[in-house]
């Protein structure tokens, strides 16, 4: 069974003197996937964002595919 997997995007924004934290969760259906975005997007918080910054793929307990068993032929 495969589960989807969340890529977790986590920086710092300064605006002024303040920081704020930004978090973004988004689903992949696959590890694969999840890992080729992460390794697309975070270049690119990482050098125009913050360098206190992270990216990780996190495994979900929901199902990216059907749970009914397959019919036998």
């Amino acid at each position: 069974m495969t589960y989807w997997v969340a890529l977790v995007l986590t920086y710092v924004v300064s605006i002024g003197v303040n920081e704020y934290e930004v978090k973004y969760k988004i689903l992949f259906p696959s590890q694969k996937l999840c890992s080729e975005a992460s390794d697309a997007v975070y270049p690119i918080i990482y050098h125009n964002f913050s360098r206190n910054s992270m990216a990780q793929c996190v495994e979900t307990d929901l199902p990216s595919t059907s749970m009914r068993p397959k019919a036998r032929t």
